[in-house]
């Protein structure tokens, strides 16, 4: 992959995705020929093929630009990054009974839950051998300093599904639950596998110093920490056809998030004991009346537009932080790119 020196110009963060997300994919689909029937390796394409949104990824590529990296080094990680994505989400849609993904069946809707998690553990194995190339290519102390990171943020994660899971199935009633409760959850799970995790690991295949990445964390937890708020406003605003998975389903698996838990602090009795009803509920006990009420008084109570607040004060913030850490690298298209994916994180559509 050849590039027109460091002036290459990209139009948006968008773009520099489009243009790079085949190639993180082609990686991908190379390590996936190996020895095991059809119908098996059926399963284990069948998120990969349908192509997320590749932003995890995109932040590794784009850090490691920014940090004056050599791209060619940071496709095989971003393609690792990619498949950890892939490989989780075939366990968590099975975990939190999300029916749809990227516009079709989960999974484990498709094969069953017995196969659905067989092929996410493949996956896992896949992931990393891709993981144990990145470190010998990268090679030394870089590619030590990697295989840690990674690691790191993987384990992280695994906890964080934990304390989700742990909030979602063992804390069931509503008014316990904390905004501390719920931060800690999505730092685990989604801020710094979602934003700064591969943002580091970007930063450290160029080779950057040990502070500069730890300095990637201050406002990358914080535009990750909004990417996840910005993922509940949506399951609750969007639609089907447009996110690509069920809507309302934070609601059904009865996930505990800030908007719920503005919505526990400004109702009134009646409200709440309703509220209390539906979250008690096991999902295949919740009906479509049950979710469509509680999204309809997310909305009268100003729930969404409190957690829609609560991202945009993170993200502006995450930003004020990303001026002042970048302040030594000169401006460039990739600096304006990696600013601009950071306001991304709370005004993408899916």
């Amino acid at each position: 992959m050849a590039y027109a020196g460091k002036d290459r110009q990209w139009n948006d963060f968008g773009s520099f995705a489009a243009e790079h997300r085949d190639i993180v994919y082609e990686k991908i689909v190379g390590y996936l020929d190996i020895e095991a029937p059809e119908e098996f390796s059926k399963m284990l394409r069948c998120y990969i093929e349908r192509k997320g949104q590749y932003r995890r990824p995109m932040y590794t590529i784009l850090w490691d630009l920014l940090y004056g990296g050599n791209a060619d080094d940071a496709i095989l990680p971003a393609a690792a990054q990619q498949l950890s994505e892939d490989y989780f989400l075939m366990h968590d849609d099975w975990m939190d009974g999300n029916e749809t993904r990227r516009g079709l069946p989960a999974a484990h809707v498709l094969y069953g839950p017995i196969y659905a998690v067989d092929a996410g553990d493949t996956l896992q194995n896949i992931l990393w051998k891709i993981v144990a190339d990145t470190r010998e290519a990268l090679g030394g102390e870089r590619g030590k300093r990697y295989f840690d990171k990674f690691y790191d943020i993987m384990l992280t994660t695994h906890v964080g599904q934990y304390l989700d899971l742990s909030l979602t199935k063992d804390h069931k009633n509503i008014k316990d639950f904390t905004r501390e409760d719920y931060f800690r959850s999505i730092h685990a799970k989604s801020a710094y596998y979602s934003v700064y995790g591969p943002m580091q690991c970007g930063a450290i295949i160029a080779g950057a110093e040990g502070s500069k990445v730890d300095g990637i964390k201050g406002y990358g937890t914080l535009a990750g920490m909004a990417f996840q708020i910005k993922d509940d406003i949506l399951d609750c605003t969007s639609t089907r056809e447009q996110l690509g998975k069920t809507i309302g389903n934070d609601v059904r698996e009865g996930t505990k998030t800030i908007i719920l838990w503005h919505a526990v602090h400004n109702c009134d009795s009646a409200t709440l004991k309703r509220l209390e009803d539906v979250y008690a509920k096991p999902r295949e006990l919740k009906s479509e009346e049950d979710v469509a009420f509680v999204l309809r008084k997310f909305d009268e109570l100003g729930s969404v537009r409190f957690a829609e607040k609560e991202a945009e004060a993170m993200s502006g913030e995450a930003l004020a932080m990303f001026e002042k850490e970048s302040a030594g690298i000169k401006e460039s298209n990739i600096k304006r790119l990696a600013r601009e994916s950071i306001a991304h994180t709370t005004k993408r559509k899916k």
